[in-house]
């Protein structure tokens, strides 16, 4: 046992587990005091996303400050978690945060929305997001989960002068409403039947047979609450018109960030609470997962916005990630953390670059605008090539990788057939993935001089350049990150107390 370790019994060792989100609280009122001293023009919207960009790295170095402090052996009955898990998540949220920050500093100066209260409501969704990762409890999950719903559904109206941003923050506001309904009720008949709302105390109640009646309603209720959140068929119609209408860097931070906090906040909860049931939940799952990928990749096919078409894209990507999930095992766990990681800095970058051949929400770029950019802009052409063939899951990068780690998970548990399904989907994807690099070197540009005016500003030209590092590096070499994620799933397995971590 580590002698210095958190001891989350006492009131200090609270505080201390819940340190990096205690440190981005108090980041954020100072940046709110920045906003409210310096509120006006484009430099005072860079003095607060600068401002943002260090808070999220104290939070960061908290945050690795606290991991070397946890304990062996947190114990059960606490509401926060102190496991490999909780960190590794928290570790991706920050990243996909920072990214985000990165690719907003140039794009809202350019469309004037430079009104800096955005920053603020970005670290705010983080700081939700956060808290749906380390809880341990359901009543923690719901105050995390709103927290960053309400933040992140005024940031897709950010853009008031556009009707379309409105529209879409409306839709996600009245649908997500009934959506966090749905999960309370859930956790409500959760709660009715363990008699307790700690997760690791719910897994020991229902470790040895099946589940009574009012549990699986519980739990049906509350995947509907994330399958919401983490855009899954068929609760999934909200995704497209939310993504299309919110201001690019918004549309990247939901797939990314509220999609990672999503499936890692359901994890914890299937995996700790349910651990001991896997197959009363898994068929669930595997039809999600089906109708995810394959509604998703279809319909994406059909879209001609390009912004559209990662919407739909996201769909099918959440269906793969529910296949990870299927498997019900640490490894399958393990495969969906390394996937996350690698959507994540694929999707930032490739919002980042859409923003930046687009104009006024990128509502209607499509390929033809994209034409000829390889020679125009070839180092944008090259990093939104490299990033439509890791979605894709072409060899040698990161995608690649995160598509071979779930199919071995889903071999080695007897799902050859989900496995099937996951190739022959990822297959129809390439019908929307390849035309973009083919309009970007095998057609001419629509007119001289087009991409003159359209480039990366320097803040999301570091963004994408560490991202297409990244998707390339882990793509050949992605041990280190594979270790990471084998970490955190293990250590969630080992948290579950009476539930064998082999199941």
């Amino acid at each position: 046992m580590n002698p210095t370790a958190i001891d989350l019994s006492t009131p200090l060792g609270l505080t201390l587990g819940l340190l990096p989100e205690v440190v981005l609280s108090i980041a954020v009122l100072v940046v709110l005091l920045i906003v409210a001293w310096r509120h006006g023009g484009p430099a005072d919207s860079r003095l607060a996303g600068w401002a943002s960009l260090v808070a999220l790295g104290v939070t960061a170095a908290a945050l690795a400050w606290i991991a070397g402090q946890a304990p062996d052996d947190p114990g059960i009955g606490q509401m926060v978690a102190l496991d490999a898990f909780r960190f590794v998540g928290s570790a991706l949220l920050l990243l996909f945060a920072a990214g985000s920050v990165l690719a907003s500093l140039g794009y809202l100066e350019r469309e004037r929305l430079v009104a800096p209260e955005y920053y603020v409501l970005l670290l705010l969704a983080t700081i939700g997001m956060l808290f749906m990762v380390n809880s341990q409890d359901l009543i923690l999950v719901v105050l995390g989960l709103e927290t960053m719903s309400v933040s992140v559904y005024v940031l897709a109206g950010y853009n008031r002068g556009n009707a379309y941003s409105s529209e879409a923050a409306l839709k996600y506001f009245l649908i997500g409403s009934f959506a966090a309904g749905f999960l309370l009720y859930g956790i409500a008949l959760t709660y009715g039947s363990a008699g307790t709302t700690n997760l690791v105390m719910i897994g020991a109640q229902f470790a040895h047979g099946s589940l009574p009646l009012m549990a699986r309603l519980g739990l049906g209720f509350m995947l509907v609450g994330f399958c919401f959140k983490v855009a899954a068929v068929p609760f999934h119609n909200w995704a497209p018109d939310v993504y299309d209408g919110a201001p690019t860097p918004v549309t990247g931070f939901m797939a990314t960030a509220v999609k990672t906090a999503g499936f890692v906040a359901l994890a914890r909860v299937l995996f700790t609470c349910f651990g001991a049931n896997v197959p009363e939940w898994r068929p669930i799952l595997g039809v999600l997962g089906v109708l995810s990928m394959v509604l998703g990749n279809v319909v994406a096919l059909t879209q001609r916005s390009l912004k559209r078409m990662m919407a739909y894209s996201s769909i099918a990507h959440a269906g793969y990630l529910l296949a990870a999930l299927w498997t019900g095992t640490p490894l399958g766990l393990s495969a969906m953390t390394f996937y996350l990681l690698g959507y994540g800095v694929t999707s930032i970058a490739t919002f980042a670059l859409l923003g930046a051949l687009g104009r006024n929400g990128e509502r209607d770029l499509d390929n033809s605008d994209i034409a000829g950019l390889a020679q125009g802009r070839p180092w944008m052409a090259a990093a939104l090539a490299v990033c439509s063939l890791s979605l894709l899951g072409f060899p040698g990068t990161v995608g690649f990788m995160g598509k071979w780690y779930i199919l071995s998970s889903l071999v080695s548990s007897g799902g050859g057939w989900l496995a099937t399904i996951l190739v022959l989907t990822s297959v129809v994807s390439a019908g929307y993935y390849l035309p973009m690099i083919m309009a970007m070197y095998m057609r001419p540009a629509r007119a001289p001089l087009v991409f003159w005016d359209k480039a990366l500003a320097g803040s999301a030209r570091l963004a994408v350049a560490v991202a297409v590092l990244l998707i390339l590096a882990l793509g050949i070499v992605p041990t280190s990150a594979l270790t990471l994620s084998d970490a955190a799933a293990t250590s969630l397995a080992q948290t579950l107390g009476p539930v064998a971590s082999g199941q």
